[in-house]
């Protein structure tokens, strides 16, 4: 083999026709650029590059723009609830569960002797009381302030079926659900099953860590809209179906490891 064969067989254009470079196309281009002065100003052709740069630049910019109107504070939300509120809760007293119980029993319309206290948990002044019987749950959560509306405080009141039992590591429960009060604005309530394993239940919202109650096998949290709200934040927590709230979830577990998810994992109704 001669060196030109060597070198041909490295000859990454060895392919090419070799009347390629005689075709119309090919010697239009060469008059063109024969024909420019060095210096002069650059073709159509070789100004395509640059405007491309340009509209890169331009769509950063919109980016940049969109991003800046996501992290604007939503108006119309509300934190008069926050200076009476706790991110960890105390147990209710005997007294305390005994009548917020018949309480939350009246308010819902279920029968308290099949509906019995599972958690009765106090934040500053406001009270979350969950019953629950063998097929279905009442949750009520209220303030002991004065409101126009009722002179003791205001309340809100839910009830519905009873979560599944839960894996040992895991919980069960119908998703998070928004209540708006007189003078408290909006709040997110939760509650459901814990299983057997789980020792702790934290979740992660608004910049906030809100620590449930866990008790015999349920749970309970609840927490205000905190004030400023962002679009971004709304659109991060409020994904999913029906738009519900979808905050991260930190299980502490018996052997003391964590499990991270976000609450819609645990969801009966997905």
């Amino acid at each position: 083999m001669t060196i030109d064969d060597q070198l041909r067989d490295h000859d990454a254009a060895r392919d090419v026709p070799e009347d390629l470079a005689r075709s119309p196309r090919a010697r239009a281009t060469l008059a063109r650029v024969t024909a420019t002065e060095p210096g002069t100003a650059p073709t159509k052709t070789s100004i395509r590059p640059a405007r491309r740069r340009r509209t890169a630049r331009l769509a950063f910019a919109a980016v940049v723009a969109l991003a800046a109107a996501a992290l604007a504070p939503v108006l119309g939300t509300g934190d008069a609830a926050l200076a009476e509120w706790d991110t960890r809760a105390r147990p209710a007293t005997p007294q305390e569960t005994a009548h917020y119980a018949r309480e939350c029993a009246d308010w819902t319309q279920v029968p308290l002797g099949t509906y019995q206290p599972k958690v009765v948990e106090v934040r500053g002044a406001w009270v979350m009381t969950y019953l629950a019987s063998e097929d279905g749950t009442a949750q009520c959560l209220r303030s002991t302030e004065p409101s126009p509306d009722f002179v003791d405080g205001e309340n809100q009141s839910i009830s519905g079926p009873l979560p599944q039992t839960p894996a040992a590591d895991g919980l069960a429960t119908t998703g998070v659900m928004e209540t708006s009060g007189e003078i408290s604005s909006t709040q997110f309530v939760v509650a459901g099953k814990a299983g057997p394993d789980v020792r702790a239940v934290t979740f992660e919202t608004q910049g906030m860590r809100v620590q449930a109650t866990v008790r015999d096998g349920h749970f309970t949290a609840w927490w205000p809209r905190r004030k400023p709200s962002t679009l971004l934040g709304r659109l991060v927590e409020n994904t999913g179906y029906n738009g519900s709230p979808n905050p991260r979830v930190r299980l502490t577990l018996t052997d003391g490891t964590t499990l991270t998810r976000h609450v819609k994992d645990y969801d009966m109704n997905r």
